[in-house]
């Protein structure tokens, strides 16, 4: 599991990573047209209200790879925090969707 910055870009999850990362290496399958298929969760959690939420999110991590694409994406406005080249970017529709509130019990 690594964290990313990502944004929620016409129905996908969209992040950047480094063309070289080990992240990048490792969603690439070497067979044209094939994706991984992976897990993306994200957490919410108050320490003070002892509540939050959890969203499981399925599908094919799918390389943003033409210039076409590409240019697409760049309008999410998503932005990697740690420095570098990031300017890979990873997309993914969801086929999944599963979460869950967790809620303190009202006394």
């Amino acid at each position: 599991m690594l964290p990313v910055n990502f944004v929620l870009y016409e129905q996908a999850v969209v992040f950047r990573t480094g063309q070289d990362s080990p992240m990048g290496e490792d969603l690439r399958t070497g067979i044209a047209d094939a994706d991984y298929v992976v897990a993306f969760e994200v957490d919410e959690i108050s320490q003070a209200t002892r509540e939050g939420w959890s969203i499981l999110i399925q599908g094919s991590a799918q390389h943003v790879d033409s210039d076409h694409e590409r240019a697409h994406v760049m309008q999410s406005g998503v932005e990697a925090w740690p420095g570098g080249e990031k300017d890979l970017f990873i997309r993914i529709p969801p086929t999944r969707i599963t979460g869950r509130r967790i809620r303190r019990p009202r006394s």
